[in-house]
């Protein structure tokens, strides 16, 4: 192979992974799903906590039984809807974005599953108190790796937001209010930029 012919290729190469890292993102959908049903989530325990509508203890466990079931299953319709035809599935901003969400996921899975099991077999619910710093801190590391690696700026200033709000996260922490930040959050830096990700989604042809 000659040195010329190397040069080509390489130039070939430079050029797709310019083109493909500042495709657009393809997760809006599933920031929507998430972001919404977490923005409600937290009012629904807010509401609850709060003794408002007559509601009574039982019904924690029956709302966020529902949201896990309703998450799951979303996700799952909103793959098997997914085209697989959509521009940029292969870029890399995509593939780091899914997989650092995906690596989120499963962290909250395992600490909430902990979190239950601690509260069915020890009577504690602790870590439940702890959880909204936690869960509003990774929706910040998420969108904000998301969005330098797509060079995208409304998921960049969601993942700062999302992370300072960590701290007032913290002080409300044990307050009823610690779940009206974490939907606020929710709302912000999870559900909006979802919206936004999915007005500016390519079509399926290009």
């Amino acid at each position: 192979m000659s040195p010329q012919t190397m040069a080509d290729d390489l130039a070939y190469i430079r050029d797709l992974a310019e083109a493909g890292k500042n495709a657009p993102l393809l997760g809006g959908r599933f920031l929507v799903l998430w972001g919404g049903l977490t923005t409600a989530a937290y009012i629904g325990h807010y509401a609850i906590a709060e003794g408002m509508f007559g509601l009574q203890p039982v019904a924690f466990a029956i709302m966020w039984i529902a949201y896990a079931i309703l998450g799951v299953g979303g996700m799952y319709l909103l793959k098997m809807s997914y085209p697989d035809s959509k521009p940029g599935r292969a870029s890399t901003g995509n593939k780091v974005s899914a997989l650092v969400w995906q690596a989120s996921g499963y962290f909250l899975g395992a600490y909430f599953l902990g979190a239950f099991l601690s509260a069915m077999i020890f009577d504690v619910f602790s870590p439940f108190l702890w959880s909204v710093p936690m869960v509003v801190g990774l929706y910040g590391l998420s969108q904000y790796v998301s969005g330098v690696i797509s060079n995208t700026a409304p998921l960049k200033l969601a993942g700062i937001l999302a992370m300072l709000s960590v701290v007032p996260a913290i002080l409300l922490s044990g307050t009823n209010y610690m779940w009206l930040l974490g939907s606020a959050v929710a709302a912000v830096c999870v559900l909006a930029p979802g919206i936004i990700l999915m007005r500016h989604e390519p079509s399926e042809t290009v």
